[in-house]
């Protein structure tokens, strides 16, 4: 691998927010490098030795979009991006195929299953996948899913539910990625759903983020400042198969703008049955079966 680039101050902020250590920074100079880079990367990561956040120096919107209109980004690992714009640099979450596919999917097949339950409309939510959404402090983040009231008209509103996944050691950058979106979506985004995947210890922990109750927004030149929590903690481990913090709640009234008069609940609940189905199967996708 390459000599990793020693980080400007402008830049060194973000890296420093994400831990970022000095070996997972990259400068970007063309498309092969990068694919050097990223795939040495995800096999660190798929190891289980090495981290899930990298970042790239010297890397702007422009150059991704290049990436992206070209077809190349589609040659690279996979990976979401937290683009800063002012200091050109990237924060790179790779994507280390089956378990973190394997996590949204399954999540998003029960969350449809219990909206339908409820009996709200299948369009009450549109699904924005990872689009990337654009700050107003010349930041912009790739979510690994996004929910957007379809009462929110336009491309300047942001998602009221986010879920962001992860796997190895990148808990406390998922936890910055909630922060990220609950500070600087001018309140629209409500929920932020970390899903966090140990495989070496077979367990899964989920935390359910949301702007604090105690602290209302703070006025700033640039808007309200929200302060982000974790309201929620719900684990399930794969060796015993056993739940705690059940059941996992996502209030209705947050997801939506407008809550239809009809509907009987005022959140969405995932009990232990439903979590229990989903550790399970979520770890037999990654390992093949459940271990017992």
């Amino acid at each position: 691998m390459l000599a990793a680039p020693s980080p400007t101050p402008s830049n060194e902020g973000l890296m420093r927010t994400y831990h970022v250590s000095h070996r997972s920074r990259h400068e970007f100079t063309n498309f092969d490098n990068l694919k050097d880079f990223l795939e040495e990367m995800v096999a660190t990561l798929i190891n289980g030795n090495g981290p899930q956040y990298l970042a790239m120096l010297d890397f702007t919107e422009d150059d991704l979009l290049k990436l992206e209109n070209s077809g190349l980004r589609r040659e690279l690992p996979g990976f979401r991006v937290l683009l800063d714009e002012k200091n050109r640099m990237a924060i790179v979450k790779l994507m280390p195929g089956i378990p973190h596919e394997v996590a949204k999917a399954i999540f998003e097949e029960i969350f449809f299953e219990e909206r339908a339950r409820l009996g709200l409309p299948r369009n009450i939510f549109v699904p924005t996948g990872s689009g990337r959404y654009h700050f107003s402090n010349e930041l912009s983040k790739e979510p690994d899913g996004s929910y957007i009231p379809q009462t929110r008209q336009g491309a300047d509103h942001f998602p009221s539910f986010i879920v962001e996944v992860g796997v190895s050691q990148s808990l406390r950058q998922l936890r910055q990625d909630a922060r990220l979106w609950l500070k600087n979506t001018n309140g629209e985004t409500k929920v932020v759903l970390l899903i966090f995947l140990n495989i070496a210890a077979s367990t899964l922990t989920i935390e359910r983020w949301q702007h604090a109750t105690s602290l209302p927004p703070r006025e700033t030149r640039s808007g309200r400042l929200f302060a982000p929590e974790k309201v929620q903690i719900v684990t399930y481990d794969n060796n015993t198969q056993q739940v705690t913090g059940d059941p996992l709640v996502l209030p209705i009234t947050l997801l939506l703008d407008v809550v239809p008069s009809h509907v009987p609940s005022s959140e969405i609940s995932f009990g232990r049955p439903e979590l229990l189905s989903y550790g399970v199967d979520l770890f037999k996708g990654i390992y093949g079966r459940s271990r017992r």
